[in-house]
């Protein structure tokens, strides 16, 4: 299935624009086989696709890595050409899979001023970038660690900052969520979700896909098969499948869900429960963690939520999954609640217990879940 994506539209300066690209290496394997597409300044689009299918040759192709055999690529204006790479790579800045690509300085500081100090910056301006890519990844104060005690984590968020210190308008990530534990894992969402730059996800983690980009583009065998909003791509279970992947671990659930709701011998007040979860999304916000809980608050009202999260803040969402024009709905901050009887097990206990149930038994912490 091909989902028709938005109009090209070339010669408006996009951020990128690339208009029948073909790309073939020296062995004869043809990767890019007549790719057109555009890229609003802005954008956050994600690049998703099989093994092979020719993302990470595509993304090469943005700032000069690779050179395109026929075609063009422009980015921010300027066509992508031997002569102007320097250029080009002011514009396009690309975050590696393995954040040990791009470290090599004996410290933190030395690594992220390298791009600064070969653009021939003065010392107060590469003191400047430095410092000031540091604090937009959340690494003030590690300048004179050395890059490779960091963790895994902190290492791909130090790439990041030695590709900020540029100033690039695009960022090109490629899988920026692999191997990190699911505290950076979010605080990498958390910086892609905050950023006004155009970006370019290629993945193959849908959530964070679902979760950070209105646009998605599916590329296999080195042609976009899909061009569309994330929100449609990613809950097409024939399209992702047609082409090895699957739909997002939050979609999956809800599918779960929808079948548990035909389980014959299931009680009304558990299938009463499942539906509570489809039909709302609780983003609950603890003082110290976000945290995305898929709850139901509406038959029983906000008020029983304080019982086990005092402190919470809560978006309704319409049953058909769009927000309520972001209505806010603030559970008051108290600790006085009527005292349930002996034996009475409170609505938030009963669902966070099925919950847990459903999830393996195990505590069920739902970061970064979206169910829409």
């Amino acid at each position: 299935m091909v989902l028709k994506g938005r109009e090209i539209q070339m010669g408006n300066k996009n951020a990128i624009e690339v208009n029948n690209v073909f790309f073939t290496y020296p062995d004869g394997h043809k990767a890019i086989k007549g790719i057109s597409s555009s890229i609003g300044h802005g954008e956050k689009v994600a690049l998703i696709g099989p093994n092979g299918a020719g993302k990470s040759t595509f993304m090469s192709l943005l700032n000069g890595v690779l050179m395109a055999n026929e075609g063009k690529v422009i980015v921010d204006g300027i066509e992508v050409r031997r002569e102007n790479l320097t250029e080009v790579r002011r514009k396009v800045g690309i975050v590696f899979q393995d954040p040990d690509d791009q470290l090599f300085c004996p410290t933190v500081f030395d690594d992220v001023a390298f791009g600064p100090l070969n653009l021939g910056l003065s010392k107060d301006e590469i003191h400047m970038r430095v410092k000031g890519a540091l604090e937009m990844v959340g690494l003030t104060g590690f300048e004179e660690r050395p890059s490779f005690h960091l963790s895994f984590g902190e290492r791909k968020r130090l790439a990041l900052a030695t590709v900020l210190s540029y100033q690039p308008e695009i960022l090109v990530f490629d899988e920026p969520s692999t191997n990190m534990d699911p505290l950076s894992r979010r605080k990498m969402i958390e910086w892609l979700k905050s950023s006004d730059k155009t970006i370019l996800l290629c993945t193959h983690d849908l959530d964070i896909a679902l979760e950070v980009c209105y646009r998605c583009l599916v590329l296999a065998d080195g042609r976009i098969v899909a061009d569309g909003p994330a929100s449609e791509i990613l809950y097409d279970r024939k399209l992702l499948e047609a082409n090895s992947l699957e739909l997002p671990l939050a979609l999956q659930t809800h599918e779960l869900l929808h079948d548990m709701l035909n389980v014959a011998d299931m009680d009304e007040e558990h299938r009463g429960i499942i539906k509570s979860f489809l039909h709302a999304h609780l983003h609950i916000h603890g003082p110290d963690r976000h945290k995305h809980v898929h709850l139901h608050a509406h038959e029983h009202g906000h008020e029983h939520l304080h019982e086990e999260t005092p402190d919470v803040h809560v978006h309704e969402l319409k049953h058909d999954g769009h927000p309520d024009e972001h209505k806010d709905v603030s559970v008051p901050h108290t600790h006085q609640k009527e005292t349930p009887e002996k034996d009475k097990e409170s609505p938030l206990k009963s669902r966070l217990r099925l919950k847990r149930k459903l999830s393996g038994g195990g505590h069920s912490h739902g970061e970064g879940f979206h169910t829409h």
